[in-house]
C-alpha cells in the first residue's frame, strides 16, 4: 500500500495493513511502513463514520469493480508523484 501525507511533503510511504481490530466503537486498521522508515501507523474509523463509507463505496462501486478483478496489471507501478 502506498500512502502520502501533506505534512511530509512529496515522501511516499509504502505499508502494510498488518491487523484490523475492533476496539468499542473503533474499527482500528494497523500499518507497518518500511519505506523510506519504519513506522507503526494506526487509523481508528468511527461509528458514525461507517454510513460515509458504505455511501462512497456503493458510489465508487461502478470504478471499483473493474479494478478488483484486474489482480495482476500489465502496467508497471506508477511513480509517487502520480498518486
Amino acid at each position: 500500500m502506498r500512502l502520502r501525507s501533506t505534512g511530509l511533503g512529496n515522501t511516499e510511504l509504502n505499508a502494510d495493513l498488518v491487523n484490523v481490530e475492533i476496539k468499542e466503537d473503533l474499527l482500528i486498521l494497523h500499518f507497518e511502513t518500511h519505506k523510506p522508515v519504519e513506522w507503526h501507523l494506526k487509523a481508528a474509523i468511527q461509528a458514525q463514520d461507517r454510513l460515509d463509507m458504505i455511501k462512497l463505496i456503493f458510489k465508487m462501486n461502478i470504478k471499483l469493480i473493474p479494478y478488483l478483478f484486474r489482480w495482476r496489471s500489465k502496467n508497471p507501478p506508477r511513480e509517487p508523484g502520480s498518486i
